[in-house]
Order: structure tokens, then C-alpha cells, then sequence
């Protein structure tokens, strides 16, 4: 009887732990109770959701034995997403330990539930069309490459040539290189840009006050619009390239198909 009912499991446990929409299911009540467990005021029902955490995380460790079982290692790691799923077991799997030894080191224990996080990732994988997306991007980084690092040095550039020139007015914004650096892409960003200026005008007189608005406004021009715009313009270009490609040869198989119809009209008509 024993022997007759446990491949039943065997076979049950393999439906359970390789169906996507299980899965699915699971991810999306394990990120649910993550959400709930960020507000204050359910403080009182955080225990229930620890366990629900730590049951999730225990499903998906169970579920990466399971498949290793039924494909073998190499099979299961064979798979990029297999990779994935399985470095972020090994990554939430340890948080599996508050349930049987003390863990006196707070900050290990923050460590352990921030890497609870890490199985969002896994919604990665339901995302339609996914694989074509990454491809896209990866083209789209390789032809904006030159571009990016255009870019990096404009920043640099500008970023050391503005310390100097403001670090004795404006010590609170340019108090090193770095600093510096991140103001200036702060900048590009067009993120309250006009508050720097402002401040240095305050402390300065008339002109400078005018001249220092317009090198920054110069900056946000050359930086903000122009340069931003033209990476976006190449990365956007990069990414439909492919489908304007593939778009571009139906179009010529349809004109094709057009001109052999027609030929085949007008040797009718003769």
C-alpha cells in the first residue's frame, strides 16, 4: 500500500512544483505578505506573515530540489532563468534559520529579510516576450556605448571645471571631485537644478549671480536636453531596429509577391 501511494506523491509533488501558474501564485502572495510586513500598523499580525514568508521561501526551496530531481543538475542549470531561481533560494534559503537558532546578531537578521526581497526577480520570468526585450536592450547598449562614455566624460569634465570655479561660494554643493560629479548629473537630470545657481547668486554680487545662472543654464541645455535626448534617441532607435528590420523584409516579400501578380496579369492580358 505504502509503495503503490508513494510515487502518487512523487508524481503529485513534480505537477505541483513545475507549474508556472502554481508558482506564479505562490510569488504572488509571498510578495504580498513582504509588502504587508513594511506597515507599522499591522505590527500585531507580523508573526502570521513571518510564517507565511518562511513558508514561501521553504516552497521554492522545495520546488528547486524537485526539478533538479526530474531534470538532473546539469539539465536544470541548463536553463538561464534555472540559474536565477536558484541563486535566489541560496540567497532567502538562510533566513529559514530563525526558526531554529537564535540569532543574536541583529544586523545579520536585517541581512537575512532584505534578501528576502531578491525573489521579485523571479517575476522577471513571467513577463511576455521578455527574451526579445533583453536582446533589444543589449543592442541598444552596445551601438549607445561610445555615446554613454561620451557622455560619463562631458560629466566629468563639467563636473571638475565647476568644482574649482564654485567650491569657495558653494562649499556645501562642491566639497570634492565626487560630489561634484553627482550635482552636475543631478543637473542633467533637470532635478531642481535652478536651486544651486540660486544659492550661489545669493551669496555673490549682481553679475555673478547672472553669469553663474547662465552657466548653469548652459549646462542643463548641453547636458539635460541635448545630451540626455540624443542617448535616448540612440537607445529607442537601437531597440526597434529589429522590428523595423523584420517589418522592412515583409514589405519587400509583399511588393514581390505584388510584382509577380502583376507580371503574371499583363502576360494574361497579351
Amino acid at each position: 500500500m505504502i509503495i503503490t501511494i508513494l510515487p502518487n506523491i512523487k508524481v503529485k509533488m513534480s505537477r505541483i512544483f513545475t507549474n508556472d501558474r502554481v508558482i506564479f501564485i505562490a510569488l504572488q502572495i509571498n510578495i504580498l505578505v513582504l509588502f504587508l510586513l513594511s506597515f507599522s500598523s499591522l505590527k500585531a499580525e507580523f508573526v502570521i506573515f513571518e510564517y507565511i514568508d518562511l513558508s514561501c521561501t521553504l516552497f521554492f526551496l522545495i520546488e528547486a530540489v524537485v526539478k533538479i530531481k526530474q531534470y538532473s543538475w546539469r539539465g536544470y542549470i541548463s536553463s538561464n532563468w534555472n540559474k536565477l531561481d536558484f541563486l535566489i533560494v541560496m540567497l532567502t534559503t538562510p533566513s529559514l534559520l530563525i526558526l531554529f537558532l537564535p540569532i543574536p546578531d541583529f544586523t545579520f537578521l536585517l541581512v537575512l529579510r532584505a534578501f528576502r526581497v531578491a525573489k521579485f526577480f523571479r517575476f522577471l520570468q513571467f513577463i511576455p516576450h521578455l527574451q526579445d526585450l533583453l536582446i533589444g536592450v543589449g543592442r541598444a547598449l552596445k551601438a549607445s556605448l561610445f555615446v554613454l562614455l561620451g557622455f560619463f566624460f562631458y560629466n566629468v569634465i563639467v563636473s571638475l571645471f565647476t568644482y574649482y570655479l564654485f567650491r569657495e561660494m558653494a562649499p556645501k554643493y562642491f566639497t570634492n571631485g565626487f560630489e561634484a560629479f553627482y550635482i552636475i548629473f543631478k543637473i542633467f537630470t533637470m532635478e531642481g537644478w535652478y536651486d544651486i545657481p540660486d544659492a550661489i547668486a545669493k551669496s555673490g554680487a549682481a553679475w555673478m549671480g547672472v553669469a553663474t545662472r547662465v552657466y548653469f543654464m548652459l549646462i542643463v541645455l548641453t547636458g539635460g536636453i541635448f545630451g540626455f535626448s540624443i542617448v535616448n534617441a540612440i537607445f529607442v532607435e537601437e531597440m526597434i531596429s529589429n522590428e523595423s528590420e523584420e517589418l522592412e523584409e515583409r514589405m519587400k516579400r509583399v511588393e514581390r509577391k505584388l510584382d509577380f501578380l502583376i507580371e503574371k496579369l499583363e502576360d494574361r492580358e497579351e
